[in-house]
C-alpha cells in the first residue's frame, strides 16, 4: 500500500453519530439479547448501517459479543448480538475455588489429583474402573489419572485388578 492510498483510507475510529448511537444500541442488546443488527435497527429506530457500526464499536470495547450466524446452505445467516459478560463477574468467578472434580478446575496442587482419584475410588467401593472412567468423572486428563492410579497402587491405597485392560479398585479396609 502506498502512502497516498493509506491517506485516503477511512479511519477505523467510530464517528460522533456512531458513538452517540452506541448507548442506545447497547441498551437494545441488553434488553433483546440474541438479536440481529436489522432487528436492533428496527427496535431503536436507527439506520442499519449506524447500528452495525455501533455494534462493531461495542464489540471492540467489550460491551457486546457477536455470535456468528453461520450458513444455511449457500446463504449466510446474520450474526446475533449479546451483551458481553460482566468482567467483574468473570473476575469473581475466577477468584472462587472451583469444586473438586470440576472440568474447569484448572491446575491442581501437588497430590490433589491423587486425593481426588482416591476419593472417587472410595465412593465406588468394589467397582473395578479404568483410568478413562475416572478421568471423565473428574474432568481430568486420562494420562494424569492413570499416573495417579499407579501411584495409589504403589502406596497400597488402590489395587490393580486387571493388567489388560487396566482396572483398579479401592483397597478394602476389612
Amino acid at each position: 500500500m502506498t502512502m497516498h492510498e493509506n491517506s485516503n483510507r477511512q479511519s477505523t475510529r467510530p464517528d460522533k453519530a456512531t458513538i452517540f448511537a452506541s448507548g442506545t444500541v447497547a441498551q437494545a442488546v441488553t434488553v433483546r439479547p440474541g438479536s440481529t443488527a436489522a432487528e436492533l435497527a428496527a427496535v431503536t429506530g436507527l439506520g442499519r448501517s449506524t447500528v452495525s457500526k455501533s455494534l462493531a464499536a461495542l464489540e471492540v470495547s467489550g460491551v457486546a459479543r457477536r455470535q456468528p450466524g453461520g450458513h444455511d446452505g449457500a446463504r449466510r445467516l446474520p450474526d446475533r448480538w449479546m451483551p458481553a459478560p460482566d468482567p467483574h463477574t468473570k473476575a469473581a468467578a475466577r477468584s472462587k475455588a472451583p469444586a473438586a472434580g470440576s472440568a474447569t478446575a484448572g491446575r491442581l496442587g501437588k497430590g490433589e489429583l491423587g486425593a481426588m482419584v482416591l476419593d472417587y475410588l472410595s465412593t465406588h467401593p468394589g467397582d473395578e474402573v479404568g483410568p478413562t472412567v475416572v478421568a471423565r468423572a473428574l474432568g481430568r486428563s486420562q494420562g494424569a489419572v492413570a499416573n495417579a492410579l499407579t501411584k495409589l497402587v504403589t502406596t497400597g491405597q488402590a489395587e490393580l485388578t486387571s493388567e489388560t485392560p487396566r482396572r483398579y479398585r479401592h483397597t478394602s479396609t476389612a
